[in-house]
């Protein structure tokens, strides 16, 4: 993304084997991101761990049991209720979950409990009870260039005043900051590298990559599948870019 050269996959998978970190986005709905994840994460060596931003923390032990063969498919789903808290097709991810019980690979659930990020989307910081506030990570609501990228994303919704745009970014901090926080955690207390699935604007240099960074979680790749059209916007954001 920096010199804007054209370098064949095996090439780059090469450049991503230092990395403790290799962060691969996706839009959620499209098959092609989600064949580059897997295409990316069945070429890296060693040791591997697969975070999920589709995964909340409080099901990490689902994700442990299917991990270890205790459960199927189907009461994965029930037990973290994904139709409920993420509700995209299956059948788009479960290769990549397959893949860690295949791998021996720890699945790790990355991301806040959806109703701490929804009561502040809805209500702000300051409606969160003290038992809640405790859970949360350190949060930087200020990071300039976060913000800037948060806003022009949301210019396609006019109807946000400029109150509920910060609460929106405030939740949208806590998403970043807490996946960025349990990548963190496991890059200090394993080896091996850590393959994160999320999407495009939370794989962004600026929202879990740079804060995991923070917490020691160097050093990091960024793997974004773009369209033509993204690719100049898109290079700041990226080591790698994969245009369709």
């Amino acid at each position: 993304a920096e010199t804007g050269e054209a370098i064949t996959f095996d090439a780059m998978v090469g450049r991503l084997a230092s990395a403790r970190v290799v962060y691969v986005g996706e839009r959620h709905d499209r098959a092609e991101d989600h064949a580059l994840q897997l295409r990316v994460a069945r070429a890296l060596d060693g040791e591997l761990a697969l975070g999920f931003e589709m995964f909340q923390r409080p099901f990490q032990p689902a994700l442990d049991a299917y991990s270890a063969g205790e459960i199927e498919e189907p009461e994965l789903l029930e037990r973290t209720e994904w139709e409920t808290r993420w509700g995209f097709d299956f059948g788009l991810y479960r290769a990549l979950v397959q893949l860690g019980r295949e791998r021996g690979a720890p699945l790790l659930a990355l991301n806040a409990p959806r109703e701490l990020t929804r009561k502040v989307a809805r209500e702000g910081l300051d409606a969160l009870s003290d038992e809640e506030r405790a859970a949360l990570p350190e949060l930087d609501l200020e990071e300039p260039v976060h913000r800037a990228m948060f806003d022009a994303a949301m210019a396609g919704h006019p109807g946000m005043d400029a109150s509920m745009r910060d609460r929106f970014h405030a939740a949208q901090v806590i998403w970043d900051e807490t996946m960025a926080e349990t990548a963190a955690r496991w890059v200090e207390g394993n080896d091996g590298t850590l393959v994160v699935f999320a999407g495009v604007m939370h794989t962004r240099r600026p929202a879990i990559p740079a804060r995991a960074a923070r917490r020691g979680a160097t050093p990091y790749a960024i793997v974004l599948p773009v369209e033509a059209d993204e690719l100049e916007e898109s290079r700041p954001h990226a080591d790698f870019l994969v245009v369709r």
